[in-house]
């Protein structure tokens, strides 16, 4: 990475400098710069040029989520030079304060994660991918067989980002997240009418009633059953989410 993005152009295709950032803990900030330098002394005693290299601290205390920006060199770009250092990037609301997550929920490293924050991350990518079905359904023209492909979804909640994603623990993700929608969508007025195939989800709409009755149930979906289902592989129960509870999280 540090030497693709030395030439942004030709390995990225993109036109500018490329900054190669690496976000994490900002009391590990320091160790991971150090790792960088070595890593940059190396690549150029072996005659290849380097991007500009950093770190991104993240912190969180009671003010709320900052950020602080340390680069490699002198930088004179105006929207580098106004974020350099410590800054504020979301008020504390309630005492709770994260990040925003790109990729709000990666099976690859959930295994590091708490229960906590692994049911809060799943959950942020559920309340994304519900909404962009809602998009699909909300733009269809009815009457019309609605088909959500997985692969789509999960491009649009992930900001595009999963199209460059390889892991293999994606195809399971994709399934898991398909199979709950269908348990939401496949109920009263619905019934019969949604038909799960794994990679993709078909939803029959005969008019404006099923498209609104197939969006209303996406956004009252209470996320937090969902994501707790999702992590515990019990999406396919027969009732789907607990009528109850439900409200919107989105």
């Amino acid at each position: 990475m540090l030497v693709a993005g030395a030439d942004a152009e030709s390995a990225l295709s993109i036109s500018g400098d490329a900054f190669i950032l690496y976000t994490l803990p900002v009391e590990d900030a320091e160790l991971q710069m150090e790792c960088l330098d070595e890593l940059c002394t190396e690549v150029e005693e072996a005659g290849f040029d380097t991007a500009i290299y950093g770190t991104l601290g993240l912190e969180i205390d009671e003010s709320g989520l900052w950020a602080e920006l340390k680069i490699s060199q002198p930088c004179e770009k105006p929207h580098i030079v106004k974020i350099l250092g410590r800054v504020l990037i979301s008020p504390a609301v309630g005492g709770n304060s994260r990040p925003l997550y790109l990729i709000p929920y990666d099976p690859t490293t959930a295994d590091n994660q708490d229960l906590e924050e692994r049911a809060y991350c799943y959950r942020q990518l559920v309340e994304r991918v519900y909404l962009a079905a809602v998009r699909v359904l909300g733009t269809a023209q009815v009457p019309d067989s609605v088909v959500l492909l997985g692969d789509d979804l999960l491009r649009e909640a992930t900001f595009g980002i999963s199209a460059k994603w390889q892991a293999k623990e994606l195809n399971t993700l994709k399934v898991n997240l398909l199979r709950g929608m269908a348990t939401v969508l496949g109920r009263r007025d619905l019934k019969g009418k949604v038909h799960f195939h794994t990679s993709r989800l078909e939803v029959l709409l005969s008019g404006d009633v099923d498209r609104q009755a197939a969006i209303n149930m996406l956004l009252k979906a209470n996320s937090e059953q969902l994501a707790l289902k999702g992590l515990t592989g019990q999406l396919d129960v027969e009732d789907g989410v607990d009528e109850s509870s439900a409200r919107s999280e989105v």
